[in-house]
């Protein structure tokens, strides 16, 4: 028996380093969610800015547009004068005249408005992208850094599952089975039992139990968390 809890104590410790490695590794994929939302917030922000702009851009073209229609039709508008004859129709022009020149102080006045807005989109873009610019590579090497530990990480459980196999076939079958299903409560599944107590729970092992302990002739569970395989001190 003494050989059997050898065998299962070196497979422990494998059990132990991957749990470990996992445990090093718990919070890896919120910190990388964290610093990859981060980077998509800001990026995000940058290019809401840059359609705004290029939005104000296109109402500043349309509005050039309208400025040149406008004018073409005033200087059609003013060279008709000179060819009119009737007073009326000359004043039905100066006033048509009059409401063009006011159309294209509005349509000026408008693109005016838009560009003052246009200034200061740029110039809050230039401070986003400034601060995104000092910010992303320290983030994009962070970033890298966790993926590399999960990838060398993973390589390195693998690893060790590999050693587990081979390991486990010089378990005791009976033992193993025992061990396996009481691994889900966490590594180390087999504790050793001191001064008559559990070395998980710390309470108090019966006296007959534990003389069964120490005798390993048996498998024996603490009898009070029933989570640990008790063996005597190896040492």
């Amino acid at each position: 028996m003494k050989e059997k809890i050898k065998n299962l104590l070196e497979l422990q410790e494998l059990d132990i380093k991957i749990h470990s490695i996992r445990d090093g590794l718990k919070d890896v994929p919120e910190r990388l969610d964290s610093l990859n939302s981060k980077l998509s917030s800001d990026e995000q922000k940058i290019n809401n800015i840059k359609n705004q702009v290029s939005d104000l851009d296109s109402e500043v073209s349309s509005l050039q547009n309208q400025t040149s229609d406008v004018d073409s039709m005033i200087l059609k508008l003013e060279e008709k004068l000179f060819s009119i004859n009737s007073s009326k129709e000359f004043e039905a022009l100066q006033k048509e005249t009059g409401d063009l020149k006011r159309k294209k102080i509005e349509i000026e006045n408008e693109e005016l408005k838009i560009m003052e807005q246009i200034e200061s989109s740029n110039k809050s873009l230039e401070v986003l992208e400034s601060k995104f610019n000092d910010e992303v590579e320290p983030l994009k090497v962070e970033i890298e850094k966790l993926e590399l530990e999960v990838k060398s990480s993973d390589s390195r459980i693998n690893t060790i599952e590999t050693q587990r196999i081979e390991v486990a076939k010089n378990v005791d079958k009976e033992l193993l089975k025992i061990y396996d299903s009481l691994l889900i409560h966490r590594t180390p599944v087999a504790v050793e039992a001191k001064d008559g107590m559990c070395g998980h729970c710390f309470m108090r092992i019966p006296p007959q139990t534990y003389i069964k302990v120490l005798e390993l002739n048996e498998i024996v569970l603490c009898p009070s968390c029933k989570k640990k395989i008790l063996i005597p001190d190896l040492g």
